[in-house]
């Protein structure tokens, strides 16, 4: 399919067929890795690396490390119709979900798909990203069809806490109000942090990040939209790329237990000066990433955002330390043979 450019976009200098595309993603976020060890730009800005701490083996291994799943699904679901210039066309959005939910659960149905995901769960969490989300102009529709397709399946409304949502969008869908304060703490780079309210109280979390750019961590997906939002003092922890914070967050047992899906929404995402967003900064995938380890999504991700980089004449090389080290502490996977990468 045709990728669609905003009208301010830069002229692509070649534009990837589908197939190209696919067979690009992984192998670029994996060339990308080897070169994660050396510093360049902000990156090299924070401390020797000797200084800082050392990755860990979380706790206790996530629940998509386990021997169900021996390789980590990846669905990469896109359609040029889904977006008329920025706005997307919440009918075509809601056949993506669905496709790509059923592809990941192996199930006939999204209310099926749901149920294999939330299963019991009674109140549920959606961490979206608020960075940017006014200039991207997509965060409405995706929370609209994300909590219709919730909702058919049989789940309450007013036990799903939106965070970062649109404020209206709360009072409008019959969600409830996200609650405030901090509860038990995590071990963060040694210290212990304490983890917020609307985590601690839900049954399941669902991720909805962007896929961006990031002036210090490289990039922002899976991994980066949780393990800062959910910490009390998340201001602490960006010396080194981030690393290896970020996954020590993340493969928490405490985090890990409750998120149950990554919804990537890279349907305009932010190719340079993230994780802020301006117009010129912005192209369009029309695009989601869905997937159980959030490592491999963002492996994933990565890839994708190295491609619309070059795509537009920019460098593609991103410094993405948090990822290898999640990868390194067994958060995640992110080698390719490690990766079950579907496109729809």
């Amino acid at each position: 399919m045709e990728h669609h450019r905003a009208a301010n976009e830069p002229t692509p200098r070649y534009r990837p067929t589908r197939r190209e595309l696919l067979a690009g993603v992984t192998a670029a976020a994996v060339g990308m890795f080897a070169r994660l060890g050396s510093a360049s730009g902000q990156q090299a800005a924070s401390a020797p690396v000797a200084t800082q701490p050392r990755a860990t083996t979380p706790a206790a291994c996530p629940w998509w490390m386990g021997e169900k799943y021996p390789r980590s699904r990846v669905v990469d679901v896109r359609s040029d119709k889904v977006l008329n210039a920025s706005v997307p066309d919440p009918l075509v959005l809601g056949e993506l979900l669905d496709q790509a939910l059923c592809s990941l659960t192996d199930t006939a149905t999204p209310e099926r798909a749901w149920r294999s995901v939330l299963g019991t769960a009674r109140r549920i969490v959606v961490k979206l990203n608020s960075v940017g989300a006014d200039a991207i102009g997509t965060s409405d529709a995706m929370v609209r069809v994300l909590l219709g397709g919730i909702r058919e399946a049989g789940y309450d409304p007013s036990q799903i806490v939106l965070v970062e949502a649109p404020r209206h969008l709360t009072e409008m869908l019959g969600t409830r109000k996200t609650p405030c304060g901090w509860g038990s703490p995590v071990v963060v780079g040694g210290n212990p942090e304490p983890l917020a309210a609307y985590l601690l109280e839900a049954d399941a979390l669902i991720n909805v990040p962007f896929l961006k750019t990031h002036q210090i961590a490289g990039m922002s997906g899976c991994l980066k939209n949780l393990s800062h939002a959910l910490i009390r003092h998340p201001a602490r922890y960006h010396r080194n790329g981030c690393s290896p914070y970020v996954g020590q967050v993340v493969g928490a047992q405490e985090v890990s237990a409750k998120l149950r899906l990554n919804v990537v929404n890279a349907l305009r995402m932010v190719v340079n000066n993230g994780p802020d967003a301006n117009e010129q900064d912005i192209v369009a995938y029309g695009g989601l990433l869905l997937g159980f380890d959030p490592v491999a999504v963002d492996t994933v991700g990565l890839g994708l955002l190295a491609i619309e980089r070059r795509r537009v004449g920019l460098p593609g090389q991103l410094g993405v330390r948090y990822l290898r080290s999640a990868g390194e502490a067994g958060v995640g996977r992110w080698r390719p043979g490690h990766l079950e990468r579907i496109g729809l």
